[in-house]
């Protein structure tokens, strides 16, 4: 059976802790949390104790390397070495919109950030940290503990919380969906946090070859890398209501230019030409759902009933490490999200 994870992006901040308590009650092995909160992850550690947590994604262009590296490390410390980050670029349209600007060459510079970081991990505190890429420098003290760091020009101990030598790191896990962000997931990172619109089809056939470069290039094998797929899911008892919430959530990802590939590699490009058509001429939810057929839903999401999802899941079992549901919220409620992601716990829990 595939490692369990559930995401609760999309779920009222005062829900997640409890929400991430039911699922280590229930057995899942990594929850995910969406945004870039330093302090949700705070609360993470104090919310549970067995699972994995990460960041569902963090945009690696909006922060400053240190700060990250720093957050990171502390969160990692603070939970027992539970702590995953989740990274991810985005697409041209949100860089511009969140950040004010585009970011070319987003794969060489998450590398570097990558690369960065762990020189700051792996670095005593008492020694200097020196990279300078091409988009991303990092100066100063490194992170790791043991012996002296200066504070205000003064030599003082640093606490030492791990064998002698071992690097405090946080693993990495990469948010692709294009070919040269899977190849960089296989080479520089622990796993992959799944787009959450992959087919069966698109992880076998795109994304685990391209994967399996990244991986030849660090001399690594799949073994030493943890594939989560994303699963959109939508639970009820009524069927209809599961299937229009899938749709109408794939089809707002799907229109994004960025993923052409999704489709168009499966030989969907006229869907996504239907798709985009109703959603950048503004046709509406409903012209939006019509767009999807039904099995290009059943393809890309889970829906139905709690039996009927659970079926529905197994397809993943052996084809990716992780099975991670992720809830299908644009045309649901906050009292439906929270539903959902419940129901979600409560079906796929050991």
């Amino acid at each position: 059976m595939n490692r369990r994870g559930v995401s609760l992006a999309y779920t009222a901040l005062a829900d997640k802790p409890p929400l991430a308590r039911l699922a280590e009650e229930r057995g899942f092995d990594v929850v995910w949390n969406s945004g870039n909160s330093v302090g949700l992850n705070g609360a993470m550690t104090q919310a549970t104790r067995r699972p994995q947590f990460g960041t569902g994604v963090v945009h690696a262009f909006a922060h400053d390397p240190r700060s990250l590296a720093v957050a990171c490390a502390d969160v990692q410390e603070l939970s027992g070495d539970r702590f995953i980050l989740g990274l991810g670029g985005g697409t041209k349209r949100g860089n511009i919109n969140r950040l004010g600007r585009e970011f070319d060459h987003p794969a060489t510079r998450i590398r570097e950030l990558i690369h960065a970081m762990r020189l700051a991990w792996e670095t005593p505190a008492s020694e200097e940290v020196g990279y300078h890429g091409r988009y991303v420098e990092l100066t100063g003290g490194g992170l790791r503990g043991g012996g002296q760091a200066l504070a205000f020009g003064r030599p003082y101990e640093v606490a030492e919380t791990r064998q002698p030598g071992e690097p405090r790191e946080t693993p990495v896990y990469l948010a692709a969906v294009n070919r040269a962000m899977f190849r960089l997931a296989g080479d520089l990172c622990q796993g992959l946090c799944g787009h959450p619109m992959a087919s069966l089809r698109f992880i076998q056939e795109t994304a685990w070859p391209e994967i399996d470069v990244g991986l030849e290039r660090s001399g690594r094998s799949r073994s030493d890398f943890d594939h989560e797929a994303w699963i959109i899911t939508a639970i009820s008892a009524d069927r209809e209501q599961a299937l229009r919430e899938v749709k109408h959530h794939m089809a707002r990802f799907m229109a994004t230019r960025s993923y052409a590939i999704v489709l168009d590699s499966q030989g969907y490009e006229d869907v996504r030409h239907a798709i985009q058509d109703a959603f950048f001429n503004r046709r509406g939810d409903e012209a939006l759902v019509e767009a999807v057929p039904d099995e290009v839903a059943r393809e890309h999401a889970i829906f139905g009933t709690p039996d009927e999802v659970r079926e529905q899941a197994e397809r993943y079992e052996g084809a990716v490490d992780t099975s991670t549901f992720y809830c299908a919220s644009s045309l649901m409620s906050k009292e439906r999200i929270r539903e959902n992601v419940d129901l979600m716990i409560r079906t796929f829990g050991r």
